[in-house]
């Protein structure tokens, strides 16, 4: 069993320049993954030009080549309570930022070069419960028409059309979401901001700035640069240098597993039209066939205690083998982790730190579009654009006392959540 990402066979992560920086970029960018190279090319394409990016690994060595590749909108709270934290007029923008997600990944999709697996197949969610699954009807029932047409609510008699398995009360199908492949859209991001203009320097780490200042620390020590302006888009991968956010973001690990190749009309039986899945549990499951049909790449927060590959594989095997009993003694071929970020109130965030950096974090699970989408949000705070102060920009960005940035927690809520789940299913 491998213990990298599966992603990395096809499009393993590259590297960027080694030399170091320019003195004084118009802007200088904080991580190479799906934010910052979506805020470059942002950045380039309305004419700014000596745009840098800088990251302490290769591109998109992070979440952005590690994750699911499930894509879609969703916020993790409801508009209603949206209005309770920010008011009607706010909750509402910020509920079309997390709609406009989606359709602004696919717009800069066509803007790409490189193929990256795109594929519009539908999203299953699972309903762990009875009462889960009258939460998905109800939420069905409130959308606009023309897009309650595009989700079809399934009783637990027809989840096996979408899936099969029997570990689920129901079902909600969401058309024209789907999947692609994290690497190598990771990639083809990157290409793109090339053709642009923007330069990637890797191998550097950011390690402190303000006023103006920003110092580096890479293959040839350290520099100092003098960036116009600074964009930290680091998400779950904030380090000690970033005190700020650190006390804002709670980094969570995720994990997966993909199978060796099943035999294709197997897997299709398994999820019918290469669909991706994830499900109502606190502790939840989120699985998808590969590119080609023929993996099941599983995943879950397997542990709540920072965790080898192997012992991770251990749990996400069982949760596999319970969701599919035929997959029970099927080869693991990959392990593999990743970081993802929480806010405390689990809305994303986007400003500006108190020493004047930029920043955009905490997508909460939906890291693909909403990262995409928000480092093109960030990108017009930084033109100075009209209009650009609404949504998610700006909004308060609860920290946690006494805490920072290590969360010693996570084993504890971790054990609440999963007395949740076992209590629901109980009780149900």
């Amino acid at each position: 069993m491998k213990t990298t990402p599966f992603w990395w066979e096809d499009a393993p992560p590259e590297q960027g320049l080694a030399s170091p920086p320019p003195e004084s970029p118009s802007a200088l960018i904080v991580g190479a993954g799906y934010t910052g190279l979506s805020a470059a090319i942002t950045l380039a394409e309305a004419g700014m030009s000596n745009i840098v990016v800088i990251d302490a690994g290769r591109i998109g060595e992070g979440a952005s080549s590690r994750n699911g590749g499930q894509i879609g909108n969703g916020a993790k709270f409801t508009l209603k309570q949206a209005e309770r934290r920010f008011g009607p007029d706010r909750a509402r923008q910020i509920m079309e930022d997390y709609d406009g997600a989606m359709p602004f990944l696919l717009d800069r999709a066509k803007t790409l070069s490189d193929d990256f697996d795109l594929n519009l197949c539908g999203a299953v969610t699972g309903a762990h419960t009875r009462n889960d699954l009258a939460s998905l009807t109800a939420w069905r029932a409130d959308l606009p028409q023309t897009e309650r047409d595009r989700v079809t609510i399934h009783g637990a008699d027809q989840v096996n059309r979408l899936i099969q398995t029997d570990i689920y009360r129901g079902a909600m199908l969401q058309e024209g979401w789907g999947a692609l492949h994290p690497a190598k859209y990771v990639r083809a991001l990157a290409r793109r901001a090339r053709e642009l203009g923007v330069a990637i320097h890797t191998g550097w780490r950011w390690i402190g700035g303000t006023g103006g200042i920003a110092r580096l620390q890479g293959p040839e020590g350290t520099v100092v640069l003098r960036p116009d302006m600074v964009l930290i888009a680091v998400n779950g991968y904030a380090g000690p240098e970033l005190p700020w956010l650190r006390r804002r973001i709670v980094p969570v690990q995720s994990y997966m597993i993909a199978t060796a190749p099943q035999p294709f009309d197997a897997m299709e039986a398994l999820i019918p039209g290469n669909r991706v899945v994830a499900d109502t549990k606190h502790v939840l499951y989120y699985f998808r066939r590969s590119p080609d049909g023929t993996r099941m790449l599983f995943g879950g927060r397997a542990r709540f205690r920072s965790s080898t590959e192997v012992q991770s594989a251990e749990g996400l095997r069982a949760f596999m083998a319970h969701t599919f009993p035929s997959l029970a003694r099927a080869e693991i071929s990959h392990s593999w982790l990743g970081n993802v970020s929480f806010a405390m109130d689990f809305c994303t965030h986007l400003g500006r730190m108190p020493d004047g950096a930029f920043y955009s974090s905490c997508y909460n699970g939906n890291g693909i579009s909403m990262a995409t989408y928000m480092g093109h949000r960030i990108a017009e705070a930084m033109l100075g654009r009209s209009g650009h102060d609404r949504g998610v920009m700006n909004t308060r960005f609860p920290a946690l006392p006494a805490y920072d940035g290590r969360p010693w927690f996570l084993p504890m809520v971790g054990s609440w959540y999963r007395f949740q789940d076992k209590w629901a299913r109980w009780r149900d």
